[in-house]
């Protein structure tokens, strides 16, 4: 039996490997090529849709609590073990079956590894693990056919508020002392973001180490004028700040750990009451390039499937 860092490991390189490149899997999942002829009656959407949905719940939902209790040093390497055990296999036996057997094939060698590793080892494969599944859910939604959805739309939606733009309702106060770099190719755009390092710290710490990075960007489909990547970052850091997202501010940069490590930027209105953590601020001066930059991106993501890169630094 392989131990758990030598299986965290080789998820780490594969998570390296698809960062910049579709893996191969998901190619065929999302074409109705990875052989099994899951889907009733010959069809494979519903196998495609389920899968996706799955993914999406797995890498947040399940995943990333599971790191949160293995990392917070309150349950043993055994409870761990069990709770990998008990929640694990619905999700990826059947995701395994949908063709992501890499997925599948991981998970399985580290149930077999948990129950004699420490939860120190533990801890770093579920991570390992759930960075995977990030990569991938990254793929997952950059491809997914979301422009199905023209024939479901509102019989009516209200005139966007354009008084949301106006820069003097920006909050003028300096939220931190520390600044990244956002840029995305092939756009030619770039931004300063002040990072909320006054009252997130240990969240704007993870981000800072981490970079630089470069990740696919990706949109919204339900919240509204925001972008969110996800990135290679797993952080369980405390967050102090949060804000409900549609009262957020034109340019407000969030961090989404709970839904997959994503950076997010809101360019415009959105409709979503839930709390959400705060990143930072962009720069006033820079605020004119990016509505033009979340059109492209909705256009990207909704309907040419285009890849537009995000890269993150320091400044």
């Amino acid at each position: 039996m392989t131990d758990v860092k030598t299986i965290a490991a080789a998820l780490d390189a594969e998570s390296a490997a698809i960062t910049s490149v579709e893996p191969e899997e998901w190619r065929l999942v999302r074409t109705g090529r990875h052989g099994d002829n899951a889907g009733s009656y010959g069809q494979y959407f519903g196998t495609y849709d389920i899968a996706a949905g799955m993914l999406r719940d797995y890498t947040g939902y399940t995943l990333y609590p599971l790191v949160r209790m293995a990392r917070s040093g309150k349950y043993t390497a055994a409870e761990m073990a069990q709770l990998f055990t008990e929640f694990d296999p619905a999700y990826s036996h059947y995701l395994g079956y949908s063709g992501l057997r890499k997925l599948g094939d991981f998970a399985e060698r580290l149930r077999e590894a948990f129950p004699v590793a420490s939860i120190e080892d533990i801890a770093t494969g579920l991570a390992a693990l759930n960075r995977y599944a990030n990569r991938l859910n990254a793929w997952n939604h950059h491809y997914f056919p979301w422009d199905l959805g023209e024939q479901f739309r509102y019989d009516s939606v209200p005139p966007e508020d354009r008084s949301y733009f106006d820069l003097s309702r920006i909050p003028s106060e300096a939220i931190g002392d520390a600044w990244i770099r956002m840029s995305w190719e092939p756009l030619g755009i770039s931004v300063k973001v002040q990072l909320a390092t006054f009252r997130n710290p240990e969240l704007c710490r993870d981000v800072l180490e981490a970079a630089p990075f470069r990740v696919p960007q990706s949109h919204a489909m339900v919240t509204g004028k925001s972008i969110y990547a996800w990135t290679p970052i797993l952080s369980t850091a405390p967050v102090a700040w949060r804000e409900v997202i549609r009262e957020a501010p034109f340019g407000r940069v969030r961090f989404s750990q709970n839904t997959g490590q994503k950076i997010i930027v809101q360019y415009g209105p959105t409709t979503e009451d839930l709390l959400a953590p705060v990143l930072g601020q962009i720069a006033v001066e820079d605020l004119g390039q990016i509505e033009r930059l979340g059109a492209a991106v909705w256009e990207s993501n909704y309907t040419s499937k285009d890849v537009i890169w995000l890269t993150v630094e320091r400044l």
